[in-house]
């Protein structure tokens, strides 16, 4: 409801609406973009031409109650435009928490770092529309039914897309996990 009203303000003039609607959906939407593109700048980028496109389009969005979906389809879009133009990715290991705790030992944080690198890669090897959907999914803690909204499908589409998404990463990860060492 205040996502609604502060869309009407701001297709009403009023620029703090849009401050206050950037601040709430700033961080997830440069998850997001960076999770697509492979890199911070990159998706600092695609988040930054998100929304200068989301402030001069508010006008033509009919019903406010969907902005989330609308910005985020905006933001998918923009990214993976702004992927086939630069074709280059980094790994974005900031955003997998690689944060070491104080009992944590050396050994147990490189592992980690390296199932996290893993993770990523195996993300960034799926078929666009399975790793737009376990970006939402898994990273932004998006439901089927909204997911299906911001993609513009339905959610047996969803469904099916994370299903092989799933078996997909599991392969990958089965046959790319190092064997256990005997000593």
């Amino acid at each position: 409801m205040q996502d609604e009203l502060l869309v009407r303000r701001l297709q009403q003039g009023d620029r703090a609406a849009f401050d206050e609607l950037y601040t709430k959906y700033r961080d997830e939407a440069l998850r997001t973009a960076c999770l697509i593109t492979g890199s911070r700048p990159d998706g600092e980028d695609v988040v930054q031409e998100t929304f200068i496109q989301c402030y001069q389009m508010i006008c033509q969005l009919r019903d406010p109650s969907r902005f989330k979906y609308w910005l985020f389809r905006s933001l998918t879009r923009t990214a993976w435009k702004y992927c086939q133009r630069h074709r280059k990715e980094e790994p974005v290991a900031q955003f997998f928490d690689d944060a070491m705790t104080a009992s944590e030992s050396a050994l147990s944080s490189v592992l980690r770092s390296e199932e996290h690198h893993q993770l990523y890669e195996a993300v960034q090897a799926l078929e666009p529309k399975q790793r737009m959907v376990v970006i939402l999914y898994y990273f932004n803690d998006m439901a089927v039914k909204d997911i299906a909204q911001t993609m513009n499908c339905r959610e047996g589409t969803v469904k099916s897309r994370l299903f092989t998404a799933r078996h997909n990463l599991q392969k990958t990860l089965r046959y790319d996990t190092p064997k256990e060492v005997q000593l």
